[in-house]
């Protein structure tokens, strides 16, 4: 996946830590959503996107937010991020 030639994306233990906009774009390539934004709320990062399907479902899930060593930027984790599209 073009993904991963992120220079910013972290890996620790063998989970990549996205910031929020490595995260929009992620699940709009990953899994072709016609929009897709991230908020705060309840100390949790909510995930909020609409999907392209004749459908057109739209739905959100929150996920935890991390502070990584060494930034001050909070990330989000990728196997999370795929959990709450999976539900």
């Amino acid at each position: 996946m073009r993904f991963f030639c992120v220079k910013m994306v972290k890996k620790i233990n063998r989970i990549y830590f996205l910031n929020r906009k490595e995260t929009v774009d992620y699940l709009m390539g990953a899994y072709d959503l016609k929009w897709c934004l991230t908020t705060w709320q309840n100390g949790k990062v909510k995930v909020s996107y609409e999907t392209q399907t004749p459908e057109s479902l739209r739905a959100s899930f929150c996920v935890c937010a991390y502070k990584v060593k060494n930034t001050k930027i909070i990330h989000l984790s990728k196997k999370e991020l795929d959990e709450g599209m999976m539900i």
